[in-house]
């Protein structure tokens, strides 16, 4: 999951349905065939609000043997299928089979009015049944009584630790100094709780570039999770710089999940350890990395403040803990943003207790920090010159650099 090679796109853009995206969805594998559902995405031109009118989403099914050959693609479900209160925003098809039922969940956009009159669309979710695949009806359609942003995007349906957890992304909430920081979020919470989602919703991640995660169920019964590495619409708060380069956004590492009290732990997934990984040790305080992919360990901070920092003085991103804070930070002592990180500033993320442990896994561009064996995670994207990639630590704690 570290080493990879380029292949050309196996899904585009190519018929009435899909003209403007193929837009995300999901992969369902039965007897070694490949399933995929998959959002087309139609933006017709002229005057209109791409809400109630100008829009169509249309739910399609591909299959494939290989992951390359594709089928024929077969529309499941148009515009006519979903409930009349929704507006034309309905998208993201995450599918699963349960009980010899197949179930689809869709993101969606219910239209909606304040006590002024004024629009307040809320977000939700439809769920669709079906015993073959390709026939659907709609089973419920779920939507918060109290409005939680404007639209939920990319949800899942799993189960773990004995319960049912709903994860979406809900557009439209309120930011704060500690929670909500990014433009849009993704978070979980029980799905026995979706019409009432503020009592126990979740983040997923506290860093600035995490968005639209989605899990699956590995042959051994594990729940993975694998995350998009960027948030859409952030130009006016911070750029990608390697958009330079004709290029942005990449995937997190799978992650293993595990529940404990109803509160949902990420860690990369086992078989990441199992790499020939090698130490490495820093000269002058400093270790420089190019084309290696390193890994940070930090053990017994108790209480204590430990700082990592990635890059040179006067631009550089850096993490440190205190208590139960955890801090990425692009600021300089004077407040000043450094250039690697294209405008973005400060998060913030916190664990119940004190921050004891850190697990760094650090690449060209992105850095995915596991706090607390993944109580908290935060993930950023960075962008630093060949020459100026130096990671440093110092504080509490036993500090350990693995490369591979």
């Amino acid at each position: 999951m570290l080493h990879w090679e380029y292949q050309d796109p196996v899904l585009t853009a190519d018929t009435p349905e899909d003209e403007d995206g193929v837009y995300s969805g999901s992969a369902l594998v039965e007897d070694d065939r490949m399933y995929l559902f998959y959002t087309g995405n139609v933006k017709k031109p002229g005057d209109y609000d791409y809400i109630d009118q100008g829009r169509v989403s249309t739910q399609i099914l591909v299959e494939s043997g290989d992951g390359q050959q594709m089928s024929g693609k077969i529309k499941l479900l148009g515009m006519e299928d979903y409930p009349d209160s929704m507006t034309q925003h309905i998208r993201d098809p995450k599918v699963w089979k349960e009980e010899g039922q197949y179930f689809m969940v869709l993101g969606a956009r219910e239209r909606a009015w304040d006590e002024s009159g004024e629009r307040a669309d809320r977000g939700g979710i439809l769920i669709y049944r079906s015993g073959d695949r390709k026939n659907w009806t709609l089973a419920r359609s779920v939507t918060p009584e109290q409005r939680f942003g404007y639209m939920w995007e990319c949800p899942d349906i799993f189960e773990l630790g004995g319960e049912r957890f709903l994860s979406f992304c809900p557009q439209g909430l309120p930011s704060g100094p500690d929670r909500y920081q990014n433009i849009y979020q993704s978070g979980y919470c029980f799905l026995s709780d979706a019409t009432d989602p503020e009592t126990s919703f979740r983040e997923w991640d506290m860093g600035f570039d995490f968005y639209a995660p989605q899990t699956f169920e590995a042959e051994d019964g594990r729940r993975i999770l694998i995350g998009w590495a960027g948030v859409p619409d952030t130009e006016k708060e911070h750029r990608n710089l390697s958009v330079e380069n004709g290029w942005q956004h990449c995937l997190t590492l799978p992650c293993e999940l595990t529940e404990r009290d109803g509160k949902i732990f990420r860690m990369p997934i086992r078989e990441l350890h199992n790499l020939p990984w090698e130490g490495r040790e820093t000269e002058g305080g400093i270790y420089c990395w190019k084309d290696e992919t390193v890994c940070v360990r930090v053990r017994e901070i108790r209480g204590g403040c430990a700082e990592i920092r990635l890059g040179r003085d006067g631009n550089c991103l850096t993490i440190r803990t205190s208590g139960s804070r955890v801090e990425l930070s692009f600021l300089n002592g004077e407040g000043e943003m450094s250039a690697c990180g294209g405008g973005r500033r400060e998060r913030i993320g916190y664990v119940e207790e004190e921050a004891e442990e850190l697990f760094l896994v650090i690449d060209s561009s992105i850095a995915e920090i596991f706090v607390n064996n993944g109580e908290t995670v935060l993930t950023t994207r960075f962008y630093l010159g060949t020459d100026e990639r130096g990671l440093s630590c110092k504080g509490s704690g036993r500090f350990e650099i693995l490369a591979i």
